[in-house]
């Protein structure tokens, strides 16, 4: 008997290749071809061009906002003439010894003057040797004392180690945004561009030690070093980032902050996620701040979160803020122009590759559904068809049917609950049998005390959003009416009613 590859289902169906492979638009280098324009992407870039101020964009997991953020990074750094610097913050580890005892606005400076100069480095560093030199020799006397403090203070003290963790994410943004690179950037000898780096840092200040904000007992000892070099506040720090930017010919800092839920420690914590972007935030000045623009890319949940736990604190009347919002008719595009890019052009629908009888759009409904109407998981679930209909059929190739996409939602529903750490909690949740309940139906089920009950339900709706309040509900007994409770995941309802 003869296994079919599932290589060869693809091209069976009409594809070059897998249209639903890739998910993420980091690994995507050819999107732009068949990418959906995602909403809000004229409003992000213009507040991005702003010169000051913070700007939120939130919206649903996997709902576009990465692919938004490297869109205006990237059409930035192709702008001619006057442009802010873009400094992307993506990585959080090295923040995460004071999770516990609260970040502090002196952690977010020193990492974002860090990431500044990098950035300015990696950039010199794809430039000819002679564009690279005349734009050191432009600046003038001043100009260079301020670079020399702020290249020893905040980058050629970070120890090697730690600066490795930043670098390769500094040179993957600058790769796919430069028009224009000097050959070590074309050939990726990346090895050599650090090298490069190193020479340039070197001749711009001095290292005199090495040091690791990570630890706490190291970041201390810099913090003093710092402030006996006049940088004793962080707002006097993204004053002068911006005017070390300046001095390199760039307008000013545009500072992208991204990916606050992807911690180990914030993939499942709402509350932990928001603690991430709190001093951001709540620090007002920071939005006074000529030259210095923030765009925050945030999970609405966050968002939500912090705006119903800081009512006070937060002022987000002077926050810009937009959310994205894929409606269904986007969605469907996006299948559309996958299909026609992947099979160069010669199919448009789902319906081509399926057997007929299948009500599609009842299907693409439930998918966008089960997604949270999310592009990235969307193309998750698709995925997720065509691979379990590929193991279903091993011997002989078909067309998909309704049993591939039934069992395409299922393997998508539970592998990404199971990602995202929440497949226990939601198998637990269906072993009530329904949709609804209330405190007592918990307390049952758990055998636990009507308060042990509460705070699993407030766990389940406040920390993993699983459920909602859903309303009241009157008991057989006399009294005043319950709280209801009803699952708001759709995986989580395809749990229960697949019975996963």
């Amino acid at each position: 008997m003869t296994v079919q590859q599932p290589q060869d289902l693809y091209r069976f169906l009409g594809f070059t290749s897998n249209p639903f492979e890739s998910n993420t638009a980091e690994r995507e280098p050819e999107i732009a071809s068949y990418a959906v324009r995602p909403p809000y992407l004229d409003r992000t870039r213009q507040a991005s061009l702003g010169g000051h101020g913070i700007f939120v964009l939130d919206g649903a997991r996997g709902g576009g906002k990465s692919a938004t953020r490297l869109t205006v990074a990237k059409s930035i750094w192709q702008e001619g003439g006057a442009r802010p610097l873009v400094v992307t913050l993506t990585n959080f580890n090295i923040f995460r010894p004071y999770i516990k005892v609260g970040l502090t606005l002196d952690l977010f400076a020193t990492q974002i003057a860090f990431l500044t100069f990098e950035t300015i480095l990696s950039w010199l560093s794809s430039l000819s040797d002679a564009d690279a030199e005349a734009r050191i020799a432009a600046i003038d006397g001043a100009g260079k004392k301020l670079v020399d403090r702020f290249a020893t203070n905040f980058f050629l003290n970070r120890a090697d180690n730690a600066r490795s963790t930043t670098a390769q994410e500094t040179y993957d943004l600058l790769n796919v945004s430069l028009a224009a690179k000097a050959a070590l950037w074309t050939e990726k000898r990346w090895d050599q561009v650090s090298t490069v780096i190193a020479t340039l840092a070197a001749k711009l200040g001095k290292k005199y030690a090495d040091f690791d904000i990570g630890d706490p007992n190291s970041y201390a000892s810099l913090l003093k070093r710092q402030q006996s070099d006049g940088f004793s506040d962080p707002l006097y720090v993204f004053a002068r980032t911006v005017e070390v930017a300046r001095l390199f010919g760039f307008s000013g800092v545009l500072v992208q902050i991204d990916k606050i839920d992807e911690t180990d420690w914030t993939t499942t914590s709402v509350p932990a996620a928001g603690d991430l972007i709190f001093p951001i935030l709540a620090n007002i000045g920071l939005h006074e701040i000529d030259g210095l623009s923030w765009s925050l890319f945030v999970w609405d949940k966050v968002t939500k979160h912090l705006i119903s736990t800081y009512r006070g604190q937060l002022r987000f009347d002077k926050i810009q803020r937009g959310s994205i919002s894929w409606e269904p008719e986007y969605l469907e595009s996006l299948i559309q122009k996958r299909l026609e890019h992947f099979s160069g052009g010669a199919i448009s629908a789902l319906e081509q590759i399926s057997v007929e009888g299948i009500n599609m759009p009842a299907i693409v409904s439930e998918l966008i559904r089960l997604t949270g109407q999310s592009p990235r998981h969307l193309i998750t679930a698709l995925d997720a068809v065509v691979s379990e209909h590929a193991q279903r059929n091993q011997t002989e190739h078909k067309r998909l049917d309704q049993e591939a996409f039934e069992r395409g939602m299922d393997a998508y529903a539970v592998r990404s609950l199971t990602d995202d750490g929440l497949i226990d909690e939601a198998r637990q949740i269906a072993k009530m049998g329904t949709e609804r309940f209330v405190t007592k139906d918990v307390q049952s089920l758990l055998r636990q005390s009507a308060q042990s009950a509460r705070a699993r339900i407030e766990k389940w709706a406040y920390e993993l959003q699983l459920v909602e309040l859903y309303g009241t509900r009157q008991t057989a007994t006399t009294g005043r009416p319950v709280d209801e409770f009803a699952i708001c995941d759709a995986r989580a309802q395809r749990v229960l009613n697949r019975d996963l």
